[in-house]
């Protein structure tokens, strides 16, 4: 929290306002809101009330976003269109029961779609917590789109003991085309759009997305944009303590940062990779107050230096946390707002391992 409230006091300082962000069409982007449970009664950490999201929904609604589906969202960025200011896409993870008892209908009411990535297996396995195919049958015809999730949910990125190149690929292949098949047999064919679990990836992993035909979704912030790996494609978590209605507005009225190539690619480093050094090169600087360029690590703030013309780097102050953690980078806009930019980090502990 500390870090938005970081966030919050530079765009104070720089009299953000949301009619100067609508009126930027120079880095178009989506922003891609990620959900888990709607509920009141299930776990803080992946959670928003039925009374919460309505509040979010009436928050676009008042302030004028576009929703749109996120097939729609899809073919804007690849077509490089021009995407219409303040376009959102509301995504759940998990499929799991009271998206259809609480968030359904108050996503009916409002006339928004979105979309719901599904683990097949669990959905079978565990009924009375996740949606049935007939409950996916049903919002899928009143305009959700049901797309995957894999089959477990499992770290997919972590390899088993004395697992080959080749055993780890075909457990791939199961998790993920598998689960595609399952959704396709249910549903009729749905578009290849697969969210990772835990949003946790790499280029392995993407490769065989990619050479499979996905899209792959992730949980780092920022907005979709021409900018993003087809295969990292940044979401905005808003549950738990993200689903706070005065930082969300802040993420939604940011804009893509025109990153062309970062490292570290591989979220995964080593467990003594304490403190990565991130290294992020821009296309071009043209829109964006570089000068005023910011970094955020934890509650760390982080000055950037130039390597170049075009390149920054930046190294955290502190050690970064075993597990998921992110390195975000805002600078002003020319023509009001700030440009935003994460980079997802995943460090392991002694064996190589990391909390859920």
């Amino acid at each position: 929290m500390k870090l938005i409230t970081g966030l919050l006091a530079l765009i104070a300082l720089s009299s953000f306002t949301v009619d100067a962000m609508a009126s930027n069409d120079y880095y178009p982007g989506v922003h891609i809101l990620q959900y888990h449970h709607v509920s009141d009664s299930t776990p803080a950490v992946t959670s928003i009330t039925p009374e919460q999201f309505e509040q979010h929904l009436k928050y676009l609604k008042d302030n004028n976003f576009n929703v749109v589906d996120i097939e729609q969202a899809a073919t804007w960025v690849d077509e490089g269109a021009s995407i219409p200011a303040k376009t959102v896409v509301i995504t759940f993870d998990d499929g799991y029961d009271n998206v259809f008892e609480n968030a359904h209908p108050i996503l009916t009411e409002y006339n928004y779609p979105y979309a719901v990535f599904v683990n097949p297996d669990l959905l079978e396995a565990h009924p009375s917590a996740y949606m049935s195919w007939q409950e996916l049958k049903t919002i899928d015809a009143e305009g959700a789109t049901i797309v995957n999730h894999g089959q477990t949910h499992a770290h997919l990125i972590r390899r088993k003991d004395n697992e080959s190149e080749a055993q780890w690929q075909a457990r791939m292949k199961q998790d993920v085309v598998s689960a595609q098949q399952a959704i396709d047999t249910q549903l009729g064919e749905q578009p290849k759009y697969f969210a990772y679990p835990y949003g946790e990836y790499s280029p392995a992993l993407e490769k065989l997305l990619k050479d499979w035909g996905f899209k792959g979704f992730a949980q780092h912030s920022g907005a979709w944009s021409q900018w993003s790996p087809t295969t990292a494609i940044p979401r905005f978590p808003a549950s738990g303590r993200y689903a706070n209605l005065e930082t969300l507005a802040v993420k939604l009225n940011s804009l893509p940062m025109p990153v062309t190539h970062y490292t570290p690619a591989d979220p995964l480093v080593s467990h003594s990779e304490t403190r990565p050094t991130v290294t992020v090169e821009l296309s071009k600087k043209e829109g964006m107050n570089t000068n005023a360029l910011r970094c955020f690590a934890g509650s760390d703030v982080l000055e950037p230096h130039w390597d170049s013309e075009m390149q920054f780097s930046v190294t955290p102050k502190n050690d970064i946390p075993m597990g998921r953690s992110r390195i975000n980078c805002t600078a002003p806009s020319t023509s009001g707002g700030y440009h935003w930019f994460s980079v997802a980090l995943i460090r392991p502990d002694s064996q190589g391992n990391w909390p859920d």
